[in-house]
C-alpha cells in the first residue's frame, strides 16, 4: 500500500493489500468511518456526497462530511485523490473520462483555494505501456507519442498539465500498472480484478 505523501489521509492499495470497501465500516484511530463507493461509467459525473448512501452512479465523489471514506476503484485508470480546505474528493480518470472533461467537472464546479488544495495521482496506465490506436492522437493530440510503429497514450502529463493549469500542488506516485505486476491490470491480464484508492475526512 502506498501513503500519500502530500495528503496523509490518502492511500492507494495494490492487489497484495487484504483491503475491501464491502468490509466497512472501518475503524481508523478508534473512530468509525463508513466507506462511500461509485458504479463507475467512465463519466464526467462528479457527485456531492452528503447523505449514508453506500454507493453513487459517478466517476467522482466530494464530501465536507466527517467520518467519511471515499473509495475509487481501479485497474489501468487514474484514481486522482483531492483534498481542500473543505472536504475531499475522488476521481476515476480513464480517457474517456478526461476527454470529457472530468477534471473541468471538479475544479469549475466545487469551491477551492490554490493555496489549500493537494492532489495526489495514484498508478494507472502510463505512457511506456499504454499503447493506443492512432485515432486517439485527434482526442489527445498533444498527448499520443509514436515509438517505431505503435502509439502511446500519456494520460499522467495530461492531468499533471492541467494541475499546473490551475495551479495546484500536486504529487505523482509514477507506477504504471501495466508493467508493475504487484498491480491488477486489465490490458495485461484481462483481469477484472481491481485495486482501490482512497481518501478519510
Amino acid at each position: 500500500m502506498i501513503n500519500s505523501q502530500l495528503i496523509n489521509t490518502a492511500f492507494f492499495t495494490n492487489k497484495h493489500d487484504d483491503w475491501d470497501p464491502d468490509e466497512g465500516p472501518f475503524l481508523i484511530n478508534n473512530k468509525k468511518y463508513k466507506i462511500i463507493t461509485m458504479d463507475q461509467t467512465h463519466s464526467e459525473i462528479i457527485t456531492t456526497v452528503n447523505s449514508f448512501k453506500n454507493k453513487y452512479k459517478s466517476d467522482g465523489l466530494y464530501t465536507e462530511k466527517n467520518g467519511k471514506i471515499l473509495c475509487v476503484k481501479t485497474a489501468d485508470c487514474i484514481p486522482i485523490l483531492i483534498s481542500t480546505k473543505k472536504g475531499i474528493a475522488v476521481i476515476h480518470a480513464g480517457w474517456r473520462g478526461l476527454s470529457k472533461g472530468i477534471l473541468k467537472s471538479f475544479f469549475d464546479c466545487y469551491e477551492y483555494s490554490a493555496v489549500d488544495t493537494k492532489v495526489t495521482i495514484g498508478p494507472h496506465a502510463r505512457t511506456c505501456c499504454y499503447e493506443v490506436t492512432k485515432e486517439m492522437s485527434e482526442v489527445f493530440p498533444a498527448y499520443v507519442y509514436k515509438k517505431n510503429t505503435a502509439y502511446y497514450l500519456d494520460m499522467s502529463l495530461f492531468v499533471r498539465d492541467y494541475l499546473n493549469k490551475v495551479n495546484i500542488k500536486f504529487e505523482d506516485t509514477g507506477v504504471c500498472t501495466i508493467c508493475d505486476e504487484d498491480y491488477h491490470s486489465y490490458r495485461r491480464d484481462g483481469t477484472n480484478k481491481r485495486q482501490y484508492s482512497f481518501i478519510c475526512l
